[in-house]
């Protein structure tokens, strides 16, 4: 196989007589014979919540970078699921868009997700997941009793028990607990492991995985928690969070900061369990209250308030399950004003709420830590604790408990491969389920890191168009789509990426050229791009005149994304390159990246190309295997001129620019490599 070089010209309009061996600006995509296939969701070890008949749908997002003859897709039982496989094929139209989505039925059990697609000549490609399930999914919220503390003997849960590993909060120098409120990352699922978080913000297992463990084996399901109590909130606290203050912390004296703890269980809802699906709210409190002397009213009116905005503000009628608590190691004995308004709260007829356990029996008085605690050689609070819900959670309230489920899937598409601080861009999508033409999107950006950035882009138009913040910093970047009113998150992007130095987006999210037997087949995939009118394939040998090979008529005037290919049979010169011309309906042109197929030794190693450069960029040939070798320009005068140096734009070669436009003259370039230094005269025009 030979090697796979791709540049592109990166400006708005770029005219037919560009010549030269390389043009203007460049920009790469990766991409591996490996990777034909990626799946976006869902994600390992996700589980969704069932419905009353032990029936989930299951959201499938994937991309093709090559066109197939048959992309089919199999849900297979694994670890004791005996339901019968699923297997669907995706249509002709979505491989031709390179965008798979799928929302397929599946009964309560664990399956191994599986999308294997086939080429014309055979050749199979596959992408799977290990473990996705449809079970029981919960969201903890309450005091620390709920959200649990590390060393107090926290227990493993089996593999049938998941949670997200991590926290979206943090204590400052002010010891106050510090969460974002905004849209939450995509998770990473795992088995819950006894000092394991479960986002946003529980700090162990606690007693919620022995719970999980109790309730897996009595029903047969895979369990999934989540948990967003906090540490010191009374119900005033959760009461003034709910109607638009901070919350003051008496312990500490200050505010906690944006609106929690009641943001968490909001956010949590939006954009968790909003395409996660839920049973029911586990509310666990009422201890603060006891001790701060809290009135039976106050408490109904804290936590009544508490659910109806919470059910407002996310946009679901989530059930809530209420424990009685209130007793601690200060007052030992049931406090029966709070005890009687959860009594309260449990029973109101039409409100969606249901009695949970009774927790003021269990460890009472309670260990020095002043929370449930797994006692070595003594009293298992934590067990009793989980015993107690199990009791409480029972067949029969399963069957009562209408779970939330979503009502529609979101499915985002095919993003350009590149694009600058402030650029627009649009992105397709497709909605599964009740109401596709009626709701109305927001684009969500991440960065690679999956912390949220800003919200890029609204409404209903598909493509939908997305706009970059002016002040965004050079990297890589990811989009969801989400629904708003209800909220509801969709599935995540490929990555794209930005950097400052670019001029205009690159619409082609992935193009390759392969070489075998004489023979170079070519790939494509372009992101929708409304306005554009057609696509002609252009091949050069000399890096001078290109010609055209073919010419592809774009489907829907680039609404939707589309996969192209080409096969070249004349390919006995040691360079050729390849790029698409996009032309448009306002008579503008663009490129796509070019690739180009480069026999070895075509090209000397670190020495640098063209010479005299023209265009106020060049390039250096290096070794994959090396570290990037370190690149200075000096003037004759010995003044150094700062350049911009990206191993992004073409496989293999390093792009090197002036940070600021030279005149024309005799510079020095220094090269600095594992193998010593060396310096090159370079001469601008």
């Amino acid at each position: 196989m030979k090697r796979i070089l791709l540049t592109a010209c990166m400006h708005t309009k770029c005219s037919r007589s560009v010549t030269g061996l390389f043009f203007a600006f460049l920009q790469i995509l990766s991409f591996s014979s490996n990777a034909q296939i990626t799946l976006t969701a869902p994600t390992n070890n996700q589980i969704v919540q069932r419905d009353l008949a032990g029936v989930a749908s299951i959201a499938i997002t994937a991309y093709a970078f090559q066109p197939y003859a048959r992309i089919e897709g199999r849900l297979t039982p694994i670890s004791g699921n005996l339901n019968k496989e699923k297997i669907w094929t995706f249509d002709e139209e979505q491989a031709r868009q390179g965008f798979l989505t799928a929302s397929v039925n599946a009964e309560t059990g664990w399956y191994r997700l599986k999308i294997s697609a086939t080429t014309e000549n055979g050749a199979v490609d596959s992408v799977s997941l290990p473990r996705v399930g449809v079970g029981e999914v919960f969201l903890v919220a309450g005091n620390s009793n709920a959200m649990g503390l590390p060393g107090l003997g926290a227990k493993n849960a089996s593999d049938q028990v998941v949670s997200y590993n991590a926290v979206n909060k943090a204590l400052n120098a002010e010891n106050i607990t510090v969460a974002p409120n905004e849209p939450m990352r995509r998770p990473v699922f795992d088995v819950l492991g006894k000092d394991h978080y479960i986002f946003p913000s529980g700090e162990t297992a606690w007693y919620w995985g022995e719970l999980g463990d109790l309730i897996s084996k009595r029903l047969k399901t895979p369990v999934l928690f989540l948990n967003a109590a906090w540490a010191a909130a009374n119900s005033d606290s959760y009461y003034d969070a709910a109607t638009g203050k901070d919350a003051f912390n008496p312990y500490v004296g200050k505010n906690w900061p944006n609106r929690q703890p009641y943001s968490n269980i909001v956010n949590t809802i939006r954009h968790l369990n909003s395409w996660l699906g839920l049973r029911a709210v586990l509310w666990s409190h009422g201890e603060n209250d006891a001790q701060l002397k809290f009135t039976e009213q106050n408490y109904f009116n804290n936590i009544q308030t508490l659910i109806t905005n919470a059910r407002a503000d996310a946009g679901y009628n989530v059930p809530w399950i209420i424990a009685r608590n209130s007793a601690s190691n200060i007052i030992k004995d049931p406090y029966l004003p709070v005890i009687n308004a959860q009594n309260r709260l449990s029973a109101l007829k039409n409100f969606n709420t249901f009695p949970g356990p009774n927790l003021d029996t269990i460890q009472i008085p309670r260990p020095a830590s002043e929370h449930f605690e797994n006692v070595p050689g003594g009293i298992q609070g934590l067990t009793l604790a989980a015993a107690a819900w199990n009791r409480a959670l029972t067949d029969s309230l399963f069957k009562k408990i209408v779970p939330i489920q979503p009502t529609n899937s979101i499915h985002t598409g095919i993003v350009p491969s590149a694009a600058f601080p402030g650029a627009s861009f649009y992105i397709n999508y497709r909605i599964y389920g009740k109401n596709e033409d009626g709701l109305s999107l927001r684009a969500e950006l991440f960065d690679q890191n999956g912390a949220f950035v800003d919200t890029v882009g609204t409404g209903n138009g598909n493509p939908m168009l997305v706009k970059l913040p002016n002040n965004l910093t050079n990297g890589q970047y990811n989009i969801r789509l989400a629904a708003t009113s209800p909220d509801l998150a969709g599935s995540t992007s490929s990555l794209f990426y930005v950097n400052n130095a670019y001029r205009s987006v690159q619409v082609v999210n992935m193009i390759s050229a392969v070489k075998t037997n004489q023979v170079v087949d070519l790939k494509w995939l372009v992101a929708a791009n409304p306005g554009m009118q057609r696509m002609v394939l252009e091949k050069t040998t000399n890096g001078e005149i290109y010609t055209d090979l073919q010419q592809f008529n774009v489907p829907d005037h680039g609404k939707s994304s589309g996969l192209y290919t080409h096969t070249d049979t004349d390919t006995d010169q040691k360079i050729i390159f390849y790029r698409v011309r996009m032309e448009y309906a306002d008579g503008s042109t663009t490129y796509s990246p070019a690739v180009t197929i480069l026999e070895p030794g075509a090209l000397p190693r670190l020495i640098a190309f063209p010479n005299p450069v023209t265009r106020q960029v060049f390039y250096l040939e290096t070794d994959d295997t090396s570290p990037i070798p370190q690149l200075s320009l000096f003037d004759v005068a010995g003044r150094e001129h700062p350049v911009f140096v990206s191993d992004r734009e073409i496989i293999g070669l390093l792009a090197v620019r002036p940070a600021n436009d030279l005149p024309a003259g005799v510079y020095i370039l220094r090269i600095v490599s594992d193998g010593g230094s060396s310096t090159q005269r370079m001469l601008f025009r």
